[in-house]
């Protein structure tokens, strides 16, 4: 402990002591007159800059948990109910050649686990992995507790005869590609002990695998058996799979990350991303150039739940599109302890933060869409310091049938180029609020210009910043919670009520959330290295789960542009993405950045709470 220091005033010269003496007699002496004020002196020049200080701490609160190998990302959090942590490595370097402890080479996407440590019980004072320096720690996974163990790797042979990581046509057997971009992770008990790992497979068109584990040691899962890949062709293939959670009644949820900021390009052979569409062509066997059927761009973009997950036969796992939650580039939704309010993140740039609110509690084939307008603290641009208020505005109700019927009267072939326009969200928009609305030239309210709310489901960021909400983030990543202490606070528990947060992760904070327009106008120096945000959960005036406020609780940086490599600070942040939030309100987070030459798995104790 640092020991107070203590003073004491000295006796002083017997010399200096006369001086003072005299001084102050000559002080007391009668009053004379003022002396003119003397001529101003010239200001002295400015000092040279210090130097820059020192830069390796560690952000406090934060620990490395984790290292990826070269060229991968780690995806795939997901805290399973044995405590063991899977996590996946996504895209790893083809170059890479060195083998770890079990003879594993990190040269292509991998389904794995860290084993050894219990997550339920990690202790504070864990020893932190520190920044890998040798290219024998930069090619494979370095963890500070435990160890990982692959369970399965890009082009594993399946029982279903397919491979990992296939995607498959609608047919069944032609193969469009291999993928090597495993992401989601949701884990199911199986009944007998052990586990069904369902996988999503981040590409275009989107897959998932499931395999079945057990028999679990300090070492690892004994028993690891490569079941195949989801069948999606009763929804007509996924999209881009990307993040996701599991329901409070045990389905996966995965989410669905639609690229199309306008539907338009969907039918235009110039768009620069016009492959997109064609890949879903060539999933369904229709020609490639357009001179046919075209896949129907409203049924991609949408929260896919898998029914059944725990059923011992693949083939009778179900598969539903949840569109009552809109359509938009969805990064993950995470189900409330009311099993009615769920909140869901956009990926991309100029994108909406959305909440839905099923009308039945653990039925989401009906409910009520919103869109969070956001206020920023006046006067603060200080990422680590703006706070955003939320208000919610709602969108529209309506059900999954009235939906899936409404999006099945946009299919047809390329020439038809079938879509909502632009001018017909303004007039939807305008109809909802009784307003002349910017988004057109007239002076006038125009009507509805459909019977119905489809607008707000099938072009659900549109319509959102239509009816005034913020359409300003940036790069949107994981949002979540840990659920079992959001529930002990929804159901009365003092002792961890004040640990019931839910956390966001904003990859960036640059361009739209850091330009001079609108209501998000931060600071973007950084922003390049992202933010995580902290959002107290409440119960609200109609008793459902909400929030009302994103508060800052790391940022990411600082930036270094002159940097060839780890252009973010090594020891804090950068781009977060998936996020885990332990027993314990601890939260991992987990990157996807070129900013770090390893990306890290970050466990972050938030001193706020």
């Amino acid at each position: 402990m640092l020991q107070k220091k203590s003073f004491r005033l000295l006796a002083l010269p017997a010399s200096i002591a006369a001086v003072l003496l005299s001084s102050s007699l000559l002080l007391t002496g009668c009053d004379g007159d003022d002396g003119d004020d003397g001529d101003d002196g010239v200001d002295g020049q400015a000092g040279v800059d210090g130097a820059d200080g020192i830069t390796n701490f560690i952000t406090v609160g934060l620990k490395r948990l984790a290292t990826a190998p070269l060229g991968a990302e780690f995806t795939g959090l997901y805290l399973n109910s044995d405590n063991t942590l899977f996590l996946n490595v996504q895209h790893p370097s083809s170059s890479n050649t060195t083998a770890d402890t079990a003879g594993k080479l990190f040269d292509k996407g991998s389904v794995g686990v860290i084993v050894g440590q219990d997550f339920s019980a990690l202790p504070e004072n864990f020893g932190a992995l520190d920044l890998p320096v040798t290219t024998a720690e930069k090619e494979v996974v370095m963890t500070a507790v435990g160890s990982y163990q692959v369970l399965s790797q890009q082009g594993d042979a399946l029982n279903d005869g397919s491979s990992m990581g296939d995607i498959i046509a609608l047919d069944g057997t032609t193969l469009i590609k291999s993928s090597n971009d495993p992401d989601f992770n949701g884990v199911i008990p199986d009944g007998n002990g052990g586990f069904y790992v369902y996988s999503n497979w981040e590409d275009r068109p989107g897959s998932m695998s499931r395999i079945q584990v057990g028999g679990l040691t300090d070492t690892g899962y004994t028993t690891i058996i490569q079941e195949g890949m989801i069948d999606f062709s009763s929804v007509g293939g996924t999209w881009v799979n990307c993040f996701g959670t599991v329901s409070p009644w045990n389905t996966p949820l995965s989410s669905e990350e639609l690229y199309f900021d306008d539907t338009a390009d969907w039918f235009n052979p110039d768009y620069e991303y016009f492959d997109n569409p064609q890949s879903l062509a060539t999933y369904f066997g229709y020609p490639t150039d357009g001179s046919g059927d075209w896949p129907n761009p409203y049924r991609y973009g949408y929260i896919v739940e898998l029914g059944n997950a725990a059923d011992a036969v693949v083939a009778n796992v179900t598969v539903n599109k949840l569109e009552t939650m809109g359509r938009y580039s969805h990064e993950n939704s995470v189900v409330m302890p009311d099993q009615r309010t769920v909140f869901l993140s956009d990926d991309g740039t100029g994108v909406v933060f959305f909440k839905f609110v099923a009308d039945v509690a653990g039925d989401m084939s009906a409910g009520t869409l919103y869109a969070a307008q956001i206020t920023q603290a006046a006067g603060v641009d200080d990422p680590a310091e703006a706070v955003l208020g939320i208000e919610w505005i709602e969108l529209a109700s309506m059900s999954e049938t009235d939906i899936e019927t409404v999006i099945a009267s946009y299919d047809g072939t390329f020439a038809d180029a079938n879509y909502i326009t632009d001018e017909q969200v303004c007039d939807w928009a305008e109809s909802k609020t009784s307003t002349d609305l910017s988004c057109d030239e007239d002076t006038t309210v125009d009507p509805n210009p459909f019977s119905d709310d489809r607008v707000a489901y099938l072009e659900s960021r549109k319509a959102a910043v239509a009816l005034g909400a913020t359409g300003e983030f940036r790069k949107m990543e994981g949002v979540n919670i840990n659920y079992g202490l959001a529930s002990t606070w929804w159901n009365g528990g003092a002792a961890d009520g004040d640990q019931a947060y839910m956390y966001m992760a904003m990859s960036s904070f640059d361009k739209t959330m850091s330009d001079d327009e609108g209501a998000i106008q931060l600071n973007g120096d950084n922003g390049k290295c992202g933010v995580v945000y902290r959002m107290q959960l409440m119960r609200n005036d109609q008793g459902e789960v909400d929030v009302k406020t994103m508060v800052p609780a790391i940022v990411g940086g600082p930036y270094y542009a002159d940097r060839s490599v780890n252009e973010c600070n090594v020891n804090n942040i950068s781009n977060p993405d998936n996020l885990l939030i332990l027993d314990d309100g601890r939260v991992l987070i987990g990157e996807d950045t070129g900013n770090h030459e390893n990306n890290v798995v970050w466990v972050f104790d938030d001193p706020a709470i």
